[in-house]
């Protein structure tokens, strides 16, 4: 969240469009309109807060929903909101050109056309870091100012300048508003608006748990803290500026390094531990009353409290050499999690069949054998639920998939921000905590006409194409060959995560489990000997690598992918296709519960004219959305022709084609435009040269037995005389010759 040099920039283009709006009630970027009244808030308050999408959509695609039908005024007002919620994030979060893409988006959902003004553009540059909690809760910052701008637009002229002069009131307002909407998931929001309103007076810093972490640092300079932090963050950069000289910038040096230091410094984390119905032991009442949370394991004595791996896995090996090896690499893994991973600050959960209760680590692990030694091994905790447990019926179904597993510690980092804030412990979460929060719906970028022309395909099949992976997470393209499955899923793929998160794999009959997501594979050992070691296969890869960045879309295009023994590739990863989040225990690291992160798309491509083999079995196609490219129908239907037209070609090659699959008359059999769609067909003889060699040959290979003579019924010289025209009437001119 460091502040930029442009952050003047962007401030004074959100005070045009947010502080100028309220005051003339016009659209800036469409001043005939009053998109800024009480009666033009009012409208999108019933419709975007009054009306809540409570379904998985992205909230793009919930907002045009929400505004199908909405007066331009309403349009224009929530494009303007959300230049005001985007302009301040840099590029690292979000980019110019997304930035654009959205608000042209959402400004084409107007009756009259409608773009960002010019003067404004620079400014959605950015200056801040918001962290991930504020690309995740754009509903939620949305919704804070929507509610803002009503209050502020029903209020009389005066007491609504009054208002946006003065900071401190205008903070009061801000927080009673979402004291009233009953959460703080878009109090980041805030933070960002009051300072890009008011920035001589607060500081450029969206996080509340920065905000608090710096007073803290610095608190021997403030002898008389008021227990506003914006004020006291106010009087500290003014002491700081008045001892050094030189501005104050928190994320810069020398000052970044004094609360930075004390604040959490390893990767703050989440973490279950299981204290109800332990060996039939309920020990969460005590841990609850006396601070602490505990792991049995009685079987093994003391273990230091930072043990390394090795040692762990020694004592258990010690304690318990009669269990089998999977037993031991569990016991160890766990004890070595609770002994040494677990760090001060880290979050603790623990459940029973009804409730959740949320803490904080508080020191390192202590071994007390006094109350026996299965509560022996014992962590400090301050319990914030000890009186106000969490229900578990009420948690997020992606929450409640994370607690029922069997093992008796396990990460749960992935939610974990979602209960501290429920538990009241918000102001205790770091970025790390937030930047894995997989609780919220991830946002596609809206396909755009740029991808539409870049492929010929109309924009509207493209769109349905995009929201059925959105909901469905997987996706199977599916026809005859050359109809650009591969193609289109690569261009989407690239649209939609970008290239650097995007990997293609090809399926073939000898392609297993261990090759796709995990198995024992020879490395070099010592000596130059060869030992055997898990390693994960591309997909596990891709997933741990979508797991940390949950904020952004990665997909994987399995090419061929009815060319695999699909139950055997995928084995218990099936169930992961069709419950997300839900963990499961995988054939070589039972150990780790693995579990799919929604944010990881899988794009499949399947011939429909392989005849060799099977079609995707039920539970496949159960778990896949299918979209047909077949070449009489759209959006391939024409395509070629397109093409053609796009290069000044004529259709020649086109009305060819239609008349080789009018004739086949199978459309698992007919040939897709891609194989004619290459800069060789148009070159003298290409187009006799690509039949010769890719089309008939795969003719002969489909028709083989059948008695067909694939060259006399579709070789070039039969289809050329059935599409030439007919020959003119007596006396009639000479039609010009075709190239």
């Amino acid at each position: 969240m460091a502040r930029r040099p442009d952050g003047a920039e962007v401030a004074a283009a959100v005070q045009r469009v947010f502080r100028g709006g309220l005051l003339s009630g016009k659209s800036a970027l469409q001043p005939e309109l009053a998109a800024w009244t009480d009666a033009t808030a009012s409208d999108l308050r019933a419709r975007f807060v009054d009306q809540p999408d409570e379904s998985s959509d992205t909230f793009l695609v919930k907002l045009r929903r929400q505004l199908t039908g909405a007066p331009d005024e309403t349009v224009a007002l929530a494009a303007e909101l959300l230049f005001v919620n985007m302009a301040p994030l840099v590029p690292e979060q979000i980019g110019l050109p997304k930035k654009l893409e959205i608000l042209g988006e959402v400004l084409s959902w107007a009756d009259r056309p409608m773009d960002v003004h010019p003067d404004l553009k620079p400014a959605l540059k950015g200056f801040l870091h918001g962290g991930q909690g504020f690309l995740n809760y754009r509903w939620a910052q949305f919704q804070i100012l929507v509610l803002l701008v009503e209050r502020l637009a029903g209020t009389e002229g005066p007491e609504r300048e009054e208002l946006l002069d003065d900071p401190w009131r205008f903070r009061t307002l801000c927080f009673d508003i979402q004291d009233s909407i009953g959460h703080k998931k878009g109090r980041a929001q805030i933070h960002v608006l009051l300072f890009t309103l008011f920035p001589d007076w607060f500081q450029p810093i969206a996080s509340a748990h920065h905000k608090h972490e710096i007073l803290k640092a610095f608190a021997e300079e403030l002898p008389d803290p008021t227990a506003n932090d914006d004020k006291d963050l106010l009087t500290l950069s003014r002491t700081l500026e008045a001892q050094t000289g030189q501005p104050v910038d928190f994320y810069d040096e020398p000052w970044v390094g004094r609360w930075r230091k004390g604040a959490v410094q390893h990767e703050q984390r989440g973490w279950l531990v299981r204290g109800h119905n332990v060996d039939g032991h309920d020990f969460i009442p005590a841990w609850l009353d006396q601070g602490y949370c505990s792991v049995s394991w009685r079987e093994a004595p003391e273990i230091p409290a930072g043990a390394t791996k090795q040692q762990v896995r020694q004592a258990v090996a010690e304690a318990v050499p009669e269990a089998t090896a999977q037993m031991r690499a569990a016991a160890a893994y766990q004890l070595h999690v609770f002994l040494t991973v677990m760090q001060p600050g880290d979050l603790v959960v623990t459940v029973t069949p009804d409730e959740v209760h949320v803490g904080t680590v508080q020191g390192p692990p202590t071994y007390d054998p006094s109350e026996g030694l299965d509560n022996a091994r014992r962590l400090p905790v301050r319990w914030a639920t000890a009186e106000r447990p969490l229900v578990r019926a009420d948690l997020p179904e992606k929450v409640q998939a994370r607690l029922p597993l069997p093992p008796t510690v396990y990460d749960i980092s992935s939610v974990a921000a979602e209960l501290a804030e429920r538990a009241g412990l918000e102001a205790v979460v770091a970025e790390e905590l937030a930047d894995v929060d997989v609780t919220k719906p991830l946002e596609l970028p809206p396909v755009t006409q740029e991808l539409a022309d870049e492929l010929l395909l109309p924009l509207e099949w493209l769109r349905q194409t995009a929201e059925q992976l959105q909901d469905q997470l997987q996706l199977v393209l599916h026809g005859p060959p050359g109809t650009g499955k591969t193609h289109v899923a690569r261009a989407l793929a690239r649209h939609l995560a970008g290239p650097d998160r995007m990997e293609l794999i090809q399926f073939h009959p000898s392609y297993t489990y261990e090759d796709f997501f995990e198995g024992f594979r020879p490395v070099r050992g010592d000596g130059g000997s060869v030992v055997f070691d898990v390693l994960p296969g591309p997909f596990k890869l891709l997933a741990e690598r979508a797991r940390k960045d949950p904020a952004n879309p990665y997909v994987l295009i399995i090419d061929e992918i009815n060319r695999a023994n699909l139950a055997k590739v995928f084995g218990e990863l099936y169930f992961l296709l069709e419950y997300r989040e839900e963990p499961v225990t995988t054939l070589y690291s039972p150990h780790d519960p693995f579990h799919l992160p929604g944010n990881l798309f899988l794009i499949g491509t399947m011939n429909t004219a392989d005849r060799s083999i099977a079609l995707v079995d039920a539970a496949m196609r159960r778990r896949f959305a299918f979209r047909r490219l077949s070449p009489e129908k759209p959006p391939v239907q024409g395509l070629l022709a397109r093409w053609l037209h796009a290069r000044g070609l004529p259709d020649t090659a086109a009305r060819l084609l239609d008349e080789l699959n009018s004739r086949l008359g199978d459309a698992d059999r007919a040939i897709g435009p891609s194989y004619l769609m290459k800069p060789g067909a148009a070159r003298p003889g290409g187009l006799d040269l690509i039949w010769r060699t890719q089309i008939l040959p795969l003719l002969e290979d489909q028709l083989h037995g059948t008695g067909v003579d694939v060259e006399a019924e579709y070789g070039l010289d039969s289809l050329r005389a059935a599409v030439a025209p007919p020959d003119p009437p007596a006396g009639s001119p000479s039609p010009a010759v075709e190239s």
